[in-house]
């Protein structure tokens, strides 16, 4: 089994009993062709702010359509705060509720944080992949 993370799809092909698929690193760069019997894609996710109200409103987004946030959950509009699939960070349903327990924490004058590093990530497939705190590229990189 093969992961491959930062990595485009260009083309694919089906072969009947298997399958090639071209990728591309999303940072550019040279293409490759896999062949596979078995292919799995995951095209990513983005921001869903549709209907929101939220640029009629004047908050403000970066350049992949998240809303831009403080460390306090707090936009750029008094009182309007956001979490979760709008924001930047992985887009996970208990990420999204850590961030809201601690928003209302914080609104409320409790000080309320987010342990990132403690949030576990996983990929849904046999067998699962799962994983929890830093790389070993980040604890590299951060001299540990």
């Amino acid at each position: 089994m093969k992961f491959l993370t930062s990595t485009k799809v260009v083309s694919g092909k089906n072969n009947g009993s298997s399958g090639e698929v071209t990728v591309q690193p999303v940072a550019g760069g040279a293409t490759s062709t896999l062949s596979a019997d078995h292919v799995l894609i995951s095209t990513g996710r983005r921001p869903y702010t549709t209907g929101l109200g939220a640029k009629e409103i004047g908050i403000k987004f970066d350049d992949r359509q998240r809303i831009v946030i403080d460390k306090h959950f707090t936009t750029n509009v008094a009182n309007v705060y956001a979490i979760g699939d709008v924001v930047a960070g992985a887009m996970l349903a208990h990420k999204a509720e850590e961030e809201g327990i601690a928003c209302v924490e914080h609104i409320a004058g409790k000080g309320g944080h987010v342990n990132y590093n403690a949030i576990p990530s996983v990929i849904y497939t046999h067998p699962e992949v799962a994983w929890v705190g830093k790389t070993e590229e980040e604890l590299t990189k951060e001299g540990v």
